[in-house]
């Protein structure tokens, strides 16, 4: 396994940089969304599906909002590490999180095992029978 070293952290550092700009972005285009009812002048009737596809879509928006703004926690988290020079290290375990998965996902708070076993207790949690 491949670890991370105090010598990368400028380019995860640019990394989670870049990330936290463009969900920061992404998130003011949601903010501005502008919905069709806002061009509603009061001579036009709306009918259900038009209500339909307008209530789905504000839940897609508020959805993708949440997810994006849970990513940027995740990500000013990773930030706070680097500064601490605790990034690198699963939050659970406390082992060094393979560089690929940094790679891909830089703002990883854990390694592959224990993000497995968070990602199984909260489907466990959330099942409805």
């Amino acid at each position: 396994m491949n670890k991370y070293h105090i010598k990368d952290a400028s380019r995860f550092a640019l990394l989670l940089s870049q990330r936290e700009q463009e969900i920061r972005a992404e998130l003011r285009a949601l903010a501005h969304v502008p919905s069709s009812r806002d061009d509603f002048t009061g001579h036009e009737v709306l009918d259900f599906k038009d209500v339909a596809v307008e209530e789905t879509l504000a839940r897609l928006d508020h959805a993708n909002s949440q997810r994006l703004e849970a990513e940027l926690s995740q990500v000013m988290n990773a930030q706070r590490r680097i500064a601490e020079h605790h990034y690198g290290k699963c939050l659970d375990c406390g082992d060094p999180i393979d560089l690929q998965r940094l790679e891909a996902l830089p703002a990883a708070p854990y390694c592959a095992g224990c993000q497995t076993t968070h990602e199984r207790d909260k489907f466990t949690h959330h099942q409805v029978f």
